[in-house]
This record gives structure tokens, C-alpha cells and sequence, in this order.
């Protein structure tokens, strides 16, 4: 299939769940392409966008396996794997017995595990051992991305890095927000996704979108779910330029080797 740009299907102007949700997900453009010299960007709406994508893929999951990700790679980790499902990577830690797992999907008592928390992962970890992380939307949307040349992992923190990465390196570019495969009603990796086109594009619209996840609701609905390292995560989370780094996946079947593209 050839990379297009048309636009897209009325059916991705629906979402389910939360009001607030539905709402933001309404404003948003049906063709929602940007021109960023001499290729193109634009944000996937539907699932099946990544699955057959042939140019660079970049996924975005801000709350929180993208920053989890910049922040294993800060943290000066050198063998990081994204897994496809629990189970591989439970598997994979029961075998490796000096690695670490970060996820926030529950798992059977005797699989010792981080949250998938990028405090934890920047402050609270062995920066010496394998870190192993699988998450709810992050890992299957990177998995996704199986024909793609290319594919990274962006987010805020890392957001002027990888802009500046894909202008010097340009190639179509498909942004897809990880939350299509769970639950699409987790607004901000769109709003995410959207400020990193128009950053690529060369315009900063950062403040502009993190007043809109703030009116989304959704970091309250955050901080109520994850009271542990919740403030810390979001003070991490909500920050530009704050992890010089651009995570790249090389994808190996089941799993995906991360490095930063710019080493």
C-alpha cells in the first residue's frame, strides 16, 4: 500500500467514553497533515493507519510509556526491549533474572515489577540493568508500526530532539497515538501528537496543548490512579525538552531493541 494523505473517514470523528473526551476529539481535523519542507506528517485516527504504514511511524503515549522510554534511555540504560504482551515479557524476566520489568498492567504476585512510571524509571532504578517494559497501549501501538522503515518514540520531554531529528533526516511521517489500541478516549496522546507535527513543522504550539490536557480532565483522572509517583510522573511528564533523547525501535519479532537514533 502506498503512504497516502487523504483525508480521513468521518468514523474517526467518533470516540466512546468520557464527555470531556468525545468533545476534544470532535475539535480535532479530519485532514490532519502537515507540510514540513519536503515531506509530509500526519496524525493516524484509526488503528488499521499504523498497521499498514510504510514511512517513518512515530508513537506517542504520553501518560507514560513514551516518557518511561526517554527516561530508561537518559537514565544511561543500554539494553531496553519493548515486549508485545505480558506474557512474553513476564517469560523473558523469569529467565533473565537480573532485569527489570516496568509496567503497569497487573501481573501474577511472583513477577517482581516497576510501575510503568518515568520517576521511577530516571530516579528509582539500576541504570546497570535490562529493563523490559510492556504496556497497555504504548507496546502494541509500537508493534504496530511493522512495515515502517523507522519507528520512534516521542513525547514531550523529548519533543524539540526528535523535531529536530526528522527535518534533518525527513522522510512521511506517520504520528500514532497509542491510546487507538486501548482506550481512544485518552485524549492526550492526541493533543500530544498533534503539538509534535506542528514542532516538526517548525512551530511551537506546546503551551497550547498542555492547557488543553489540563482542561481535558485528564490529569486529575491520572493522579487518582497512580497516587504513588503520580506527581512526580506528571512533573516529568508535562515538561519540554526535558530528555535529550530519541528513542528508536528496531523490531525483532515479538519484541523491539530501543537506541537512541542520534547515537
Amino acid at each position: 500500500m502506498n503512504n497516502d494523505f487523504n483525508c480521513l473517514p468521518a468514523s474517526a470523528k467518533q470516540s466512546g467514553g468520557s464527555a470531556s473526551g468525545g468533545k476534544l476529539l470532535n475539535k480535532l481535523k479530519i485532514c490532519n497533515t502537515w507540510q514540513a519542507g519536503n515531506f509530509r506528517v500526519r496524525v493516524a485516527y484509526e488503528p488499521g493507519e499504523g498497521r499498514l504504514w510504510k514511512g517513518r511511524g512515530i508513537v506517542t503515549d504520553l501518560f507514560r510509556f513514551s516518557n518511561t522510554v526517554c527516561a530508561l534511555l537518559k537514565s544511561g540504560r543500554k539494553d531496553i526491549r519493548i515486549y508485545s504482551g505480558p506474557d512474553h515479557a513476564a517469560a523473558v524476566k523469569a529467565l533473565e533474572k537480573g532485569s527489570d520489568l516496568f509496567s503497569e498492567i497487573d501481573f501474577p504476585p511472583e513477577v517482581d515489577k516497576y510501575d510503568n512510571s518515568p520517576y521511577t524509571a530516571l530516579y528509582g532504578s539500576d541504570a546497570s540493568r535490562p529493563a523490559l517494559i510492556v504496556t497497555n497501549s504504548g507496546s502494541p501501538a509500537v508493534m504496530a508500526l511493522g512495515r515502517a522503515p523507522e519507528v520512534l518514540i516521542g513525547c514531550f520531554a523529548n519533543m524539540p530532539y526528535l523535531a529536530e531529528y526528522c527535518r534533518k533526516f525527513p522522510m512521511d511521517t506517520l504520528i500514532v497515538p497509542a491510546c487507538l489500541y486501548y482506550d481512544r478516549t485518552h485524549v492526550e496522546d492526541f493533543i500530544c501528537a498533534r503539538a509534535l507535527a506542528e514542532a516538526i513543522e517548525g512551530r511551537d504550539s506546546f503551551e497550547a496543548a498542555v492547557e488543553e490536557i489540563h482542561n481535558s480532565s485528564r490529569v486529575l483522572d491520572f493522579m487518582a490512579y497512580r497516587p504513588e509517583t503520580g506527581k512526580r510522573d506528571m512533573e516529568l511528564i508535562l515538561k519540554k525538552g526535558n530528555m535529550p533523547v530519541v528513542p528508536k525501535v528496531r523490531l525483532l519479532g515479538v519484541h523491539g531493541k530501543i537506541a537512541d537514533a542520534r547515537a
